[in-house]
């Protein structure tokens, strides 16, 4: 568990994510149960939830990260105008084998706890969710299960 001070909301070990894409904006809804069975959720610039999807990317597939990640948009960063969007993330794999990621909004951060398994999910539904037609072939048809 981090140790920062700067830590404000912690989630703890989590499971059951859940990415969406909000329709009228350019955020992203990031959510899970946490420590507990509490439920959580954060919204996330764009730009932030592609920094979590390109981290995600070189911890759980390095073998195909650098062809994966080469051919994403990205989206150019903002000026911070809504405190409680985060807008920044950084994602690390710790020694026993969790993924943590922790979020900046405002002033505000949050820190969650992932299993390997939960992180795959994770980066599987930010991928549908920012990048909803399929790698394959790249066509110009959402590929089922976009949020």
């Amino acid at each position: 568990m981090p140790t920062s001070p700067l830590v404000q909301q912690r989630y703890g070990v989590s499971s059951d994510l859940f990415v969406s894409r909000k329709p009228e904006g350019e955020t992203i809804i990031l959510g899970g149960k946490g420590r507990d069975g509490n439920l959580w959720t954060r919204v996330l610039t764009r730009r932030a939830a592609q920094v979590l999807w390109f981290t995600l990317t070189g911890l759980l597939f390095p073998e195909r990260a650098q062809t994966v990640t080469a051919i994403a948009v990205t989206a150019p960063l903002r000026n911070q105008k809504q405190p409680t969007v985060t807008s920044h993330v950084e994602v690390a794999r710790t020694a026993d084998g969790f993924v943590e990621v922790i979020g900046w909004a405002g002033t505000e951060t949050w820190w969650v706890r992932l299993p390997e398994g939960e992180a795959r999910s994770l980066w599987t539904k930010l991928d549908i969710a920012l990048y909803p037609v399929g790698w394959e072939g790249r066509t110009k048809t959402a590929r089922s299960g976009a949020g």
